[in-house]
């Protein structure tokens, strides 16, 4: 078998508590939560298996159990469990240590244990623009209303609270589904909705900053419920992505002239914690216009892409711990050469975390249909504001399981 860092060496053999690439549960005196609902074997079982706190279950918790069980087959059940999934822990980081790492599975699950089967919710378009109203009012008009020509029918909290529940709605689909929940957004109460073009209007007055507090602000909601479970909930992945335009353009493809749709690249910043966006930019491998984002003392990791001296000296300006997986070759300057030393795969291996935001969105199938430069990178904005708010009624319902004791 290989060691943690060796990839295609002669295979070795070693005791199971010199594995160095199995991350146990690091000794910490937790709080202790009662899972509300009464779990099945299936729902409680693969509790015991996790070896990765990344899950964000509790350390110590009480559940009561379905089945009547004696103390012995269900320490019979926890003993294999254990066992079985510490072999194939081990398997896995053999079978594909000789893969790139491009090629490579994730290397940790991102599935909660019982996610999806006690705590499944549906979330209405009322619930999601009662809380995208919450974050407005919050944060404030995001325009004045001018005094000029008819006086204003609808409260600018509630437009731009439309604005952060558009997704990819079309403004006709918006249109729709706000007069759907009769949601009034008058002020006199007289129950008249805008039009699509009025909203259009909206989107392009609302400053690209307004929107950009609103996504941090869902994101705190996000933590706020974990934040009961005292786990360090600062780690964030930047990574890029594109979202696929409707307008065809000319392109060169080996030596030949083909139409393919316009895209429009990003790039996003993640807390893989809460599976939300912190904050959204016009794609760049550099990272000084996100860390304004970032507490003090975050961890953040990055591909290749960010291995650059300047990021490298302004993580450290700031006090946060960049870790990029380095380009192959010699190392020059020296914070690149401080950063291959200090780099530490065991945080790296959360990266792929970051990828659950950008799944989320293609199965979606959002697009960006916008044509102005400011106007692609709002409807990013935006799209990343709808996940968040999915985010939190999801979050919201793992954390409800859990009560304090």
């Amino acid at each position: 078998m290989t060691t943690e860092e060796g990839r295609g060496r002669t295979p070795e053999i070693y005791h199971l508590a010199e594995y160095k690439s199995i991350t146990f549960v690091e000794p910490k005196e937790h709080s202790l939560f009662q899972v509300k609902k009464p779990l099945s074997v299936r729902e409680w079982l693969p509790l015991v298996g996790i070896t990765i706190p990344a899950t964000l279950i509790p350390g110590n918790i009480i559940a009561p159990i379905k089945e009547e069980l004696s103390i012995k087959d269900a320490a019979e059940l926890i003993v294999g469990r254990v066992t079985d999934s510490l072999m194939q822990e081990i398997a896995r980081e053999e079978r594909y240590s000789l893969r790139n790492e491009k090629k490579q599975p994730w290397s940790i699950k991102t599935r909660r244990p019982f996610r999806g089967k006690i705590d499944r919710i549906e979330i209405t378009f009322r619930e999601s623009i009662e809380l995208a109203e919450k974050v407005a009012k919050e944060l404030g008009p995001p325009f004045e209303l001018s005094r000029r020509g008819r006086p204003q029918e609808y409260d600018p909290i509630k437009l731009a609270a439309a604005m952060l529940v558009k997704g990819m709605r079309s403004f006709t689909d918006l249109s729709t589904d706000l007069k759907n929940i009769e949601y009034d957004m008058t002020f006199k109460g007289d129950g008249k909705y805008p039009c699509p073009s009025e909203l259009h209007t909206v989107f392009q007055k609302i400053p690209i900053e307004w929107f950009e507090k609103a996504l941090q602000r869902l994101d705190d909601l996000s933590v706020k419920e974990f934040s009961k479970f005292d786990e360090n909930l600062d780690i964030f992945v930047i990574d890029g992505s594109a979202l696929t335009g409707e307008t065809l353009v000319e392109r060169e493809v080996l030596t030949k002239i083909r139409l393919i749709r316009e895209y429009f690249e990003y790039q996003a910043t993640i807390r893989t914690t809460t599976n939300t966006i912190r904050g959204v930019k016009e794609h760049s491998n550099k990272i000084s216009n996100i860390i304004s984002l970032l507490p003090q003392g975050s961890t953040v990791t990055a591909d290749a892409e960010f291995d650059v001296e300047e990021n490298y000296q302004n993580a450290e300006t700031a006090h946060i711990d960049l870790q990029v997986k380095q380009k192959e070759g010699s190392v020059r300057k020296s914070r690149r050469k401080v950063a291959r030393m200090r780099f530490d795969k065991k945080k790296y291996r959360k990266r792929k975390l970051g990828e659950r935001p950008f799944g989320n969105i293609e199965v979606r199938r959002s697009k960006c249909y916008y044509k102005k430069q400011e106007n692609k990178l709002k409807g990013a904005i935006l799209i990343a504001c709808d996940h968040n708010i999915t985010a939190y009624f999801n979050n919201k319902a793992w954390c409800n399981l859990f009560v304090k004791i």
